[in-house]
């Protein structure tokens, strides 16, 4: 009887669950312009696409997303190609209004050593993304910070921070 109750439960909440998971409908394209944080030089500008995945939970207050960027890091060595791909969760209770979001994905760097001493190990890293901003409808405008790693897969293992605006427009 416990374990039948159990059940109902489950399959209740799996049915609630369920019933508030819609398909997010908007891309976008967006453009970004930063500053390097560690090293402490460089600026960054990039560009990309975010597509919609088809979750979104909480009545659409949370929705999913795909970004791929592409971006230039001014390093004390030269320029670094970075290219990113990024799972994104983005919580915003409004249709317009604030918002949150969170993404953690990979990233590819054209070279390793940014400055004299400073060496991410390898071309291949974690990156991770948190962010909020204000969304006016087919725009927004949002300030990030991201960080990307090897995880200590590889030694050294110095990472990068930035902080970035990023402008986005929905197709």
């Amino acid at each position: 009887m416990i374990v039948d109750d159990m059940k109902k439960k489950i399959i209740a909440g799996v049915l609630v669950l369920a019933s508030s998971v819609t398909v997010a409908q908007a891309h976008e394209f967006f453009v970004l312009a930063g500053q390097m944080l560690n090293p402490s030089s460089g600026t960054v500008l990039g560009a990309g696409v975010g597509f919609a995945l088809p979750w979104s939970f909480a009545d659409g207050r949370a929705q999913t997303r795909l970004d791929l960027s592409l971006a230039n890091v001014d390093a004390r060595r030269g320029n670094v190609v970075q290219l990113a791909a990024l799972p994104v969760l983005r919580y915003q209770p409004q249709a317009v209004g604030f918002f949150a979001e969170f993404g953690l994905g990979a990233a590819y760097v054209s070279k390793t050593h940014w400055t004299r001493r400073h060496d991410l190990g390898s071309r291949l890293h974690f990156a991770s993304r948190l962010g909020g901003g204000y969304d006016f409808g087919a725009y927004a405008l949002s300030l990030n910070v991201s960080h990307i790693s090897n995880a200590g897969l590889k030694q050294p293992n110095d990472g990068a921070d930035m902080v970035d605006l990023r402008l986005s427009r929905a197709f």
